[in-house]
């Protein structure tokens, strides 16, 4: 007995163009934070501030981006999402517009917070449609590999621009990164339907309000420990007996570890589950912190930092996977950039103060601890996701 042909899928042109839109739109509001650091050395060399007003500078953005999220996910999910992008980008354009035609601190610090606002309008928004996928967990995972090398590109662009034209270069190049959304958001879905095919208008889903505490409890204990490591990583290798240039071309290496986390995530898609990767990510991410912190050698430095890599863009693609099935309305997913601003601003703070009354080893141990309670919370994240299919 002869069997049934198997159905093969024929391209879909127009499900890819949208993709390759919304990893664009993604991308560009991405990068704010892709070139923060460059853009705040130069704050200090060619405006003159001091590092503490570089330091807010900067701060202000993240607090932008978390709490225009936080709106949107709380009030916006039936809100006309290409206007939310629209918007975003407008509110981008002009932050990084003032600081160009102006050097005045508080002006600069007043448009950074819009140009915050914009970025969290925009990734709220990009982050809930990829949700909406046909298959959430590989999309983000191709969505964190076409962010990690536009990233690779970005950074000697803005390099050679600020080089050439100083701060107002930099902030140039934001705003015309911006500017591309405007072509980039009629691609996106006007309200809650999704990508895979079902454009019809639907009722939004009731909140899952117990699925939110365990999902995005989880994403904040993993970004409090991973910001807080992450932050002092350069001053745990000099801890460790390195020198500058060395540690330097190490954290280079690192983001090609990031693709490879990302390209694990969309290979693997969900075959081995959702909840077994999380805790493979956590796990990982426990031994690399253990390691850093009891690091006295290049061997033992770059293999903590590799893994450190590769692993956060694994968990988000398959927590980003777990919080589409809880809420297909996208309104958990537009929270968790909340969870990540605010566990990637809290976090070093917290290891700032640990490290000056304990040493930067003790940093370490502030990780630990947070990936503890990140596993902690994988169980009744696991019940919920049952209780969801």
């Amino acid at each position: 007995m002869t069997e049934p042909p198997v159905e093969r899928k024929a391209f879909d042109l127009s499900y890819a163009i949208t993709l390759a839109a919304v990893f664009f739109t993604g991308l560009a509001s991405a990068g704010l934070l892709v070139l923060k650091p460059l853009i705040v050395g130069a704050l200090i060399d060619d405006y003159h501030f001091s590092p503490s007003q570089s330091g807010f500078v900067a701060g202000i953005e993240m607090a932008g981006i978390g709490v225009s999220a936080l709106i949107v996910a709380a009030i916006g999910a039936s809100w006309n999402r290409r206007l939310i992008i629209l918007a975003g980008a407008t509110l981008g354009i002009l932050g990084s517009v003032v600081p160009v035609l102006s050097a005045a601190y508080i002006l600069i610090l007043l448009s950074r917070l819009m140009a915050g606002v914009g970025s969290g309008l925009i990734a709220s928004i990009v982050l809930a449609v990829i949700g909406t996928s046909r298959d959430p967990d590989r999309t983000f995972g191709l969505y964190y590999i076409f962010t990690f090398a536009g990233s690779s590109l970005l950074v000697p662009t803005g390099v050679w621009v600020l080089a050439r034209f100083h701060v107002p270069g930099g902030y140039i190049l934001l705003a015309v990164l911006l500017a591309a959304v405007y072509a980039t958001a009629h691609r996106f879905p006007v309200a809650f339907s999704g990508l895979h095919g079902d454009r019809r208008r639907r009722n939004l889903p009731r909140f899952p309000m117990k699925a939110a505490v365990w999902s995005l409890g989880l994403s904040l204990a993993f970004w409090f420990g991973l910001g807080g490591v992450w932050a002092f990583v350069e001053r745990l290798g000099v801890q460790a007996g390195l020198s500058q240039v060395v540690i330097g071309s190490v954290l280079t290496v690192g983001p090609l570890a990031s693709i490879a986390g990302a390209l694990t995530a969309s290979v693997l898609h969900t075959r081995l589950g959702r909840t077994p990767l999380l805790a493979a990510s956590i796990g990982l991410a426990t031994l690399s912190v253990a390691m850093l912190g009891r690091a006295s050698s290049l061997a033992g430095f770059s293999v903590a930092v590799l893994i450190f890599s590769y692993i956060w863009p694994l968990f988000l693609a398959y927590l980003g996977g777990a919080m589409s099935i809880l809420d297909p309305a996208g309104r958990i997913i537009a929270m968790s950039v909340t969870s990540q601003t605010i566990g990637m601003a809290v976090g070093p703070a917290v290891a700032g103060v640990i490290a000056g009354h304990f040493g930067y080893a003790a940093i370490a141990v502030l990780g630990l601890a947070c990936f503890v309670v990140a596993f902690a919370l994988l169980l009744p994240l696991q019940l919920t996701l049952r209780a969801h299919v």
